[in-house]
């Protein structure tokens, strides 16, 4: 009588379980974890993943399917790999076929395993090394007796400071002990040009992966660091799940931005992924920033990060001074005051280049009729549609709704007029203002190509263009040797936004645009357009440090029951029947009332803060708990009573852990 063997599959589909099929041990192929599989499901045949090989099933060997065929020799996801996409699906409340789809590059999913791998091998340093400075030295040494336990490591340096150089001389030890590397950006407009500052150095060990590169070449770099002959990779988010065969250390450059945290199907954050990658492959972890977040902050507190600060800029020069102008006496039109043009032209009259932050694309954020009021809507979102001027397009920034401008108010037949000032706005009034001189706008619109962002990016570096308008892109890492003033056009934006992040976020934006001027050998300016100058959070964030300002925000996060203090969770839903969301969730927050003994804080059911969007009215529950376990058994809890109850009919749910985004 044949042995039989139990393979565990994962198959993408909402189902949280695997499924079993059967396999006979004398059977000439060899199933190995990892590998892709092609089994019976239904009427159709399913490509899946062998997640686990087990000699027993809850499923009589009856009803047992054989598999079909085994797609690869060798396993497309070696173990580690597999360990983090079953912790990721249950971490995140996913379900585990889903993840591997989520996590295998798509042309491993649909294609052959790559036969031919190129081997970069080890080139001799291309650039010389740069000269450490005093701050330097001691953040090197410091760092190096931190990270030799393999303990995480959090890299606090201003703007200017030189973590890039830090970061350098810790890779390149890495790379002369033959281990891998893990560099992570946040998003792929910092790929080139930390690709190229690695290139420089360590010549053609760097590869690179983002959701703009070929599924090809994803596919062809997973399988090369797997094999161990991709020595340093460079990527945004997804780049986490990469396969190593030696991984020394993984580098987070930028640890606080919010852009590591994937907002749609498996919400995962690349920076909480490397804490536990790092911890599974015994690999050192690195995280940087000169605005940490308060996650890494309250570790550091805790004492489960070590931490090591450079407070001293490079080259010595003085943080930029600060000048507020008062929107209240200062009249502004498109954007500008007199006080700010004039800080503009005295900046160009010294050959020096300007960065104007505005963080809102379009022209303007609200067409309104003059007349009686009436707001150009999106008709599928319960937003305001913004005006688009040189295409003359109201668009959503929320779903892909467009309409050509009116020329007159489609409720009255009067005029509309723009409120709000938006980047091509501000670029228009620049225009006007200083009608000879290069202005350059950086912002989605106008990089939404590789080859837009690129030319963009370039020109921006090279000085050429005098004065840059854009949005947070700008702001992140990136360094403009010629750079002197920059200039907050509506702090109001970010002092009064709604969602609890919203202080640390504008925190983080300001000591970011701000640290990019005056790099060099002068001092630099900060001019602050604002109707709130007294503003407690404003006068906070000029007079100190980052981390005065986060040691002065510990107690709001702590008497309001916020993350890190608490861990947080939100449970979603959408309908088209906007009674079936509120009844849904209404019975799902009743059942959680019941599980008193994990004390798990249910809050809601809420509207979500956008109530409609794409057609489909959205709420929202929010979970709260201390103690991180019990907030996970309650949220088993409650999926496992929406699974085997019909509450959910109609409704589409999703489970946020540790939610940024509340809209």
């Amino acid at each position: 009588m044949l042995k039989k063997t139990i393979l565990n599959i994962a198959i993408q589909t909402p189902v949280k379980s695997l499924f079993d099929y059967s396999i006979n041990l004398d059977s000439k192929i060899k199933p190995e974890i990892g590998q892709r599989i092609q089994v019976p499901f239904g009427n159709k045949k399913r490509l899946g993943f062998i997640h686990d090989i087990s000699s027993s099933s809850k499923i009589s060997n009856r009803k047992l399917k054989p598999f079909t065929e085994i797609i690869d020799e060798t396993p497309v996801i070696d173990n580690h790999t597999r360990d983090l996409i079953k912790w990721c699906s249950n971490y995140y409340h996913y379900p585990i076929g889903m993840a591997y789809s989520a996590v295998v590059p798509k042309y491993l999913r649909e294609s052959k395993y790559p036969n031919k791998i190129e081997d970069n091998g080890f080139i001799a340093l291309a650039e010389e090394r740069k000269s450490l400075t005093n701050a330097q030295k001691v953040a090197l040494k410091e760092s190096e007796k931190y990270l030799k336990n393999n303990s995480a490591l959090l890299l606090n340096g201003v703007t200017g400071s030189g973590k890039t150089e830090v970061y350098m001389r810790l890779i390149e030890k890495e790379l002369s002990l033959g281990h891998q590397v893990l560099f992570l950006v946040p998003e792929i407009g910092l790929t080139p040009q930390t690709a190229n500052v690695l290139t420089a150095r360590f010549g053609g060990l760097v590869n690179v992966i983002h959701s703009g590169t070929s599924p090809k070449v994803r596919a062809s770099v997973w399988v090369a660091a797997q094999k161990g002959l991709a020595q340093l990779v460079v990527g945004t988010r997804s780049a986490i799940f990469t396969p190593f065969a030696s991984l020394g250390i993984i580098v987070i450059d930028e640890e606080h931005d919010q852009s590591y945290k994937q907002q749609s199907g498996l919400m995962y954050s690349a920076r909480d992924l490397a804490v536990v990658k790092a911890k599974k492959l015994n690999a050192k972890l690195l995280l940087g920033s000169a605005t940490p977040s308060f996650e890494s902050l309250f570790n550091v507190k805790n004492k489960k990060y070590n931490s090591v600060e450079i407070n001293k800029r490079v080259f010595s020069t003085p943080l930029p001074k600060n000048k507020i102008i008062d929107l209240r006496l200062h009249p502004i039109n498109k954007g500008l005051t007199k006080p700010l043009i004039k800080d503009i032209a005295e900046q160009i009259n010294k050959h020096k280049q300007v960065l104007l932050f505005l963080n809102r694309r379009g022209y303007a954020p609200l067409t309104m009729c003059e007349e009686c009021g009436h707001i150009e809507e999106c008709p599928r979102c319960d937003t305001s549609l913004v005006l688009h001027k040189t295409i003359r397009l109201l668009k959503c920034h929320h779903c892909s709704y467009q309409k050509t401008q009116p020329k007159l108010c489609s409720k009255c037949g009067s005029n509309n007029a723009n409120v709000g000032k938006g980047t091509q706005q501000l670029e228009e009034g620049l225009k006007e203002q200083f009608p000879n001189e290069n202005i350059l706008r950086i912002d989605r619109d106008t990089t939404r190509s590789k080859k837009k962002r690129e030319l963009a990016m370039k020109l921006a570096h090279s000085g050429k263009a005098k004065i840059l308008v854009g949005t947070q892109m700008l702001t992140k890492g990136h360094d403009f040797p010629n750079l002197s003033m920059v200039a907050i056009i509506n702090a109001d934006q970010g002092l009064f936004g709604s969602g609890f992040r919203s202080s640390e976020l504008f925190a983080q934006q300001y000591f970011q645009a701000s640290g990019r001027a005056g790099r060099r050998n002068e001092r630099g300016l900060v001019v602050v357009q604002t109707h709130n100058p007294n503003h407690p959070l404003l006068q906070n964030i000029i007079n100190n440090n980052y981390t005065s300002f986060f040691n002065g925000s510990i107690e709001e996060r702590i008497n309001h029951l916020w993350p890190p203090f608490y861990g947080a969770a939100l449970l979603r839903a959408e309908a088209v029947n906007k009674k079936k969301v509120f009844e849904f969730l209404s019975k799902t927050s009743n059942f959680g009332e019941t599980l008193k003994d994990h004390k798990t804080l249910f809050l809601g059911p809420v509207s979500s803060p956008i109530e409609r969007k794409l057609g489909k009215y959205r709420g929202q529950i929010l979970l709260l708990n201390k103690n991180r376990k019990k907030l996970h058994s309650s949220l088993n809890q409650v999926r496992l009573f929406i699974e085997n109850n019909d509450v959910s009919k109609g409704v589409r749910w999703v489970i946020d852990i540790d939610p940024i985004d509340m809209s």
